[in-house]
């Protein structure tokens, strides 16, 4: 154990990334002071961290009083759904014959279930207890707001419960 909070946490979310198999070097570093531009710092008091949004000067999102295990998730979580996310990026293409979604738009590929499932699948990687977590999460989300039959067929992940 660190004497160090925000060095404990960096170590607990360097640790937990090394078994994503995406590669150590794209850990993140913890900033510890307000940089007003959407990004999120830490602070940590009495063992405890707060894991604080800030854009243009104001304070947009807190996450309070979470443990070591809890604020090396949040950090580690986001790090695999943006990773998912700028893949899907990457690969998203609209089929040949893709129709007009809502409003207009025309369906260019896209589905959540294509970063989704990968993040799972990561975070499965890093521990069962983290992909379960994440299955969960992504799973009450889906409850809510159903995939759309577009994104259903723009699923190039297998559709389990979660994205149906």
């Amino acid at each position: 154990m660190h004497n160090d909070p925000m060095a404990e946490l960096q170590a607990r979310i360097q640790a937990l990334w090394s078994r994503s198999g995406l590669g150590q070097g794209r850990s993140i570093v913890l900033r510890t002071s307000r940089q007003n531009d959407g990004s999120p710092h830490v602070e940590a008091a009495g063992g405890r961290y707060d894991i604080v949004t800030t854009e243009r000067g104001r304070e947009t999102d807190r996450e309070s009083g979470l443990t070591l295990e809890q604020a090396a998730r949040w950090f580690v979580f986001r790090m695999a759904e943006g990773h998912a996310q700028k893949t899907e990026m990457d690969n998203r293409r609209a089929s040949q014959d893709a129709s007009t979604v809502h409003h207009g738009i025309n369906d260019d590929g896209y589905s959540r279930w294509n970063w989704m499932a990968p993040t799972i699948e990561t975070m499965y990687r890093i521990s069962t207890a983290l992909g379960d977590w994440t299955r969960e999460y992504y799973a009450a989300i889906l409850l809510e707001a159903p995939l759309e039959e577009y994104e259903k067929r723009n699923a190039r992940w297998p559709l389990r419960s979660e994205g149906k």
